[in-house]
């Protein structure tokens, strides 16, 4: 039985392989179109999820078979070739980028339920292939973490409380709570931290604005409190990768490197993905 579960293993990592090589060579409008469309896509998506793909890819001629190398493609090398890929569209004509995120709008409507990390792969995308937004920043450029000022404090928190959704890992309904508690007690001794409320989009885009106008320095210490208290939660101290997907995008959004401890969740992706 053991023989028979490391050579299935050694199978499908020779596929992801395969797949890696085929995406390896897709620049091309269209094809960065169907692959990133395939990418969006549920691991087990409904029949109008699926109905909505081929229309969005219709005319493509290899989408299917793109789509193919995307489903072979184990979790923590999705979301590295996600971004690598829309690398690629984003040298691409501003009309041809439209185009991408008026499908992917109504890619994610045919799903019925909006999942929590497509809002973070949809403000992704709008980063990446949109024109880039400059923020007024109000938190001076050598404060700390423990220095901000309300304002700012109550962005993180309404960030972080769309993460604990996503981020501690688990069934259990509290939690998000203990993850939540955890990354806002540098603040909770000023008497600043609201309870975990979950915002809606337009709260949720606001918040993200003021996060990203922090100093640049700032950024990346929050991503490390996010990603270290995700870490105390997780199971064998290793993150599902639903987990590290939304703090990896929230990365991506804050124009952030990757903490050690994130980066090795995706380290073989990172390392040989998709160019």
């Amino acid at each position: 039985m053991a023989v028979d579960t490391l050579t299935g293993l050694s199978a499908s990592r020779e596929r992801e392989r395969e797949a890696l090589d085929r995406l390896s060579r897709v620049h091309g409008p269209g094809e960065l179109h169907a692959a990133l469309l395939a990418l969006l896509l549920p691991l087990s998506p409904a029949a109008s999820a699926n109905e909505a793909w081929y229309t969005e890819t219709e005319g493509v001629a290899t989408a299917t078979a793109l789509r193919h190398e995307v489903v072979a493609l184990g979790g923590p090398a999705r979301l590295p070739c996600f971004e690598q890929l829309l690398e690629r569209m984003a040298k691409h004509p501003l009309a041809v980028r439209q185009t991408l995120l008026e499908s992917t709008r109504r890619l994610m409507r045919a799903t019925g339920t909006l999942r929590p990390i497509d809002r973070l792969h949809w403000l992704v995308m709008r980063l990446r292939l949109g024109e880039r937004a400059q923020f007024g920043a109000r938190v001076p450029s050598g404060a700390d973490l423990d220095q901000l000022g309300e304002i700012e404090v109550h962005a993180v928190a309404r960030y972080s409380a769309y993460l604990s959704r996503m981020v501690p890992g688990t069934d259990d309904p509290d939690a998000g709570d203990d993850w939540y508690a955890g990354v806002m007690a540098p603040w909770q001794a000023r008497g600043i931290v609201p309870e975990r409320r979950y915002p809606d989009a337009d709260a949720l885009v606001q918040a993200l604005q003021e996060l990203q106008a922090l100093p640049w320095m700032l950024r990346p210490a929050l991503v490390r409190g996010w990603t270290s208290a995700a870490l105390r939660h997780a199971r064998h101290g290793r993150l599902l990768d639903s987990a590290a997907d939304a703090l990896y995008l929230t990365a991506a959004l804050l124009d952030s490197p990757l903490p050690p401890d994130l980066a090795r969740h995706y380290a073989p992706m990172l390392q040989s993905g998709p160019r």
